[in-house]
């Protein structure tokens, strides 16, 4: 499964007011903490949110690193250390993006990195749970519809993966490419473990995925304002 979507600039709307979060456009405190020294008696539910959404990036971030280190790691033991440090890392960021949504229940981005962070403590119904209720307040977020897909195989849920695919592949290429990838990841990883996936059931969903993969590359051309995605 491929790792994963790196952070985006991004400026999003509350149902409340509009909010830039500032650690998207990297500002703010570089720390990656907790959130109460950043946030006043004074401030807002919505500001407190804002604030541990944005720490809870930051956490990311470095978990992300941490992931890269292991990938790269030259010894087992090294690799087991980083993926220790990026598995706390995931760890704090969960807190953060609770907090946020705490705080501020329609912030649809927390939850969908709720479930991101659960995803990859290996926490998948949790994962799905988070997915759902950021799909709830905007059914059309492309951002959870992939990351859902990706928790589908990590639950082995192949056809819920494909149901995914089609939907990103309609209405947002760039995510459904990464999708694809993912697939593709986990196709050669249960061909070196199962983890109980019949073998027939592997073959059709790999021959799918090639299907899949060759009307891609050759309608690549007409797909139009594609996102820029998180790499």
């Amino acid at each position: 499964m491929r790792f994963s979507h790196g952070i985006l600039a991004l400026t999003i709307t509350l149902m409340v007011a509009p909010v830039e979060f500032a650690a998207a456009h990297g500002g703010g405190s570089t720390g990656g903490g907790a959130t109460g020294s950043a946030s006043s008696s004074r401030s807002t539910p919505e500001e407190q949110a804002k604030d541990a959404y944005n720490s809870g990036v930051r956490f990311i971030k470095k978990a992300q690193g941490y992931d890269a280190d292991a990938a790269k790691a030259s010894s087992p033991e090294k690799a087991a250390k980083a993926q220790d440090k990026a598995r706390q890392a995931y760890s704090k960021a969960l807190e953060q993006f609770i907090d946020a949504v705490t705080k501020q229940p329609s912030m649809y981005q927390a939850w969908n990195y709720v479930g991101f962070a659960n995803r990859h403590l290996g926490n998948y119904d949790d994962s799905l749970s988070a997915y759902a209720k950021a799909l709830e307040l905007n059914p059309d977020y492309p951002d959870a519809i992939e990351y859902r897909g990706e928790a589908y195989l990590g639950l082995n849920r192949i056809d819920d993966a494909k149901q995914a695919y089609m939907s990103l592949f309609r209405d947002s290429r760039g995510l459904a490419d990464e999708l694809m990838t993912a697939m593709h990841h986990w196709i050669d990883a249960r061909r070196k473990d199962a983890q109980g996936v019949a073998q027939e059931n592997l073959e059709a969903f790999s021959q799918w995925v090639e299907e899949r993969s060759g009307i891609a590359a050759q309608t690549a051309s007409l797909a139009i304002g594609a996102r820029t995605v998180w790499q």
